[in-house]
């Protein structure tokens, strides 16, 4: 049987990256069903429960060399890994795993990453050394192609699509289970809203609120969905909390599957976080983007959706002419997206058979 590492930024929580892991397990497996799948994790215990596979603790050097000793292919397990804009250490030790992996001939392939921004000349000079040596390249978008070739990666590249493309949401009876759970009304429509915290971000959260008045005041509902709850419920109350009317936050810890479902149940998201806006597009919710990072702004232009501009651009008049444009137009919009969808779901699973491809 064969054995596959996935390295990635698991066990923290965060919805988009444990949706990255269960997409890919699920290709796999759908595959070869007999293939033997772990993961690097920082909470193993989570990984192992959240996913049903054995997970490596991220600070157990002996385990995580075993399993690349044991594996036959160790993935880049999608994301945006390969970034130095919030520090350069996370970037060394992912570079680190594949190093180690190739020093001990393994096969070594990027599976449907994001790269970059990388802005440090270590960066570069690392990036341009380990991925070289990388056997199987493929990143998500042409944006990140762009920024292999330009520091030099001479292999070929494949442009498949996110990883999570292939995820399936809850259904409709757990989506209202979890919705009734919470107290959150059906009655009218639900607007989502995705939101992060974000370096000088005063002034998206004053038009955020803004915004939640303003739709309240149309008879729907706000629905703050945090993907990574930690990090995002905190700030997501800050905003509902300088409103005038009522808006409500999802609680507590669900599993990708289930934020999924309760996007699809949006009528439209407003979305900050980049798995927020793809869950969106894999149930052809209609959106409006907020750029916090390169990789929102390349996703909004693949699907062709509305890019709110930078952090630092929104204001409450913006945000309200496109909603009312986007409301009016939401059907068309869902069914743009509904092609969308489904071409970008075969390129997801492409990812998959390249890996395959390597070890069978």
């Amino acid at each position: 049987m064969k054995k596959i590492f996935i390295f990635g930024y698991y066990g923290f929580k965060n919805t988009g990256d444990e949706a990255i892991l269960s997409s890919i397990i699920d290709t796999l497996k759908k595959i070869d069903p007999n293939i033997i799948i772990s993961a690097l994790s920082y909470s193993a215990q989570y990984t192992e429960a959240l996913h049903n596979i054995k997970a490596i603790s991220r600070n157990n050097l002996r385990e995580i060399v075993r399993a690349i000793k044991e594996a036959d292919l160790v993935i880049s397990g999608g994301g945006s890994l390969l970034q130095d804009v919030t520090s350069n250490r996370s970037l060394i030790y992912y570079l680190g795993i594949i190093y180690l992996a190739k020093k001990m001939n393994k096969k070594v392939m990027f599976y449907g990453n994001g790269i970059g921004p990388i802005n440090k000349s270590i960066s570069k000079y690392l990036i341009n050394r380990v991925a070289n040596k990388v056997d199987m390249i493929a990143v998500r978008d042409y944006n990140s192609l762009i920024e292999l070739k330009s520091l030099g990666i001479n292999k070929n590249i494949e442009v498949t699509a996110d990883a999570t493309f292939v995820l399936e949401p809850a259904n409709k009876n757990r989506v209202k289970e979890i919705l009734d759970n919470q107290g959150i009304p059906t009655d009218k429509p639900l607007i989502g809203v995705s939101v992060r915290p974000w370096r000088n971000d005063d002034s998206l959260k004053r038009a955020l609120s803004k915004f939640g008045d303003y739709v309240t005041e149309k008879n729907m509902n706000i629905l703050f969905i945090p993907m990574q709850p930690s990090r995002d419920i905190p700030v997501s109350r800050e905003i509902c909390e300088s409103m005038k009317n009522r808006a409500y936050i999802i609680e507590g810890e669900l599993n990708p599957r289930e934020v999924m479902g309760l996007i699809g149940h949006m009528d439209i998201l407003v979305g900050m976080r980049l798995h927020a806006l793809i869950f969106a597009a894999g149930t052809s919710v209609p959106m409006l983007g907020i750029e916090y990072d390169p990789k929102v702004k390349s996703f909004l232009d693949i699907i062709e959706q509305v890019n709110l501009g930078t952090v630092m651009e929104i204001d409450e008049t913006k945000i309200r002419t496109e909603f009312d444009r986007l409301w009016h137009n939401r059907k068309d919009n869902r069914n743009r997206l509904q092609q969308v969808n489904q071409n970008l779901k075969n390129k997801a699973e492409k990812n998959g058979i390249l890996a395959y491809n390597l070890i069978k």
